[in-house]
């Protein structure tokens, strides 16, 4: 029998499998952008596997033409792709040398 449960439903929250990075990420964002309400979206993210070193929030391939860079003390840590309605992050592209999660390795 076929699941009736849409993909995205399936799939763990990015905060359930990598919550240090989330929680740095709103942090960030809330300091940069106070009123984005994109900060708010954060923790309900779906994670969506690791593609070419990006995490992602979306299905692959989702146009992203908006990025979001996040700074900590004059360097940036994260670019975070927006979709086109300007209101869902589609990635997150890690640029501070940290490695994922052993867990987040074997989803790719």
């Amino acid at each position: 029998m076929e699941s009736r449960e849409s993909p995205e439903k399936s799939l763990p929250r990015l905060v359930d499998v990598w919550p240090d990075l989330v929680g740095e990420i709103v942090a960030l964002l809330r300091e940069s952008r106070p009123r984005d309400p994109i900060a708010d979206t954060i923790s309900r993210l779906p994670f969506h596997g690791i593609r070419r070193s990006y995490v992602l929030t979306a299905p692959e391939g989702t146009p992203s033409p908006w990025v979001i860079a996040l700074e900590h003390e004059a360097e940036t840590v994260f670019l975070l792709g927006i979709d086109s309605s300007q209101s869902a992050v589609t990635w997150v592209d890690v640029l501070d040398g940290r490695d994922p999660p052993a867990p987040l390795l074997r989803r790719s």
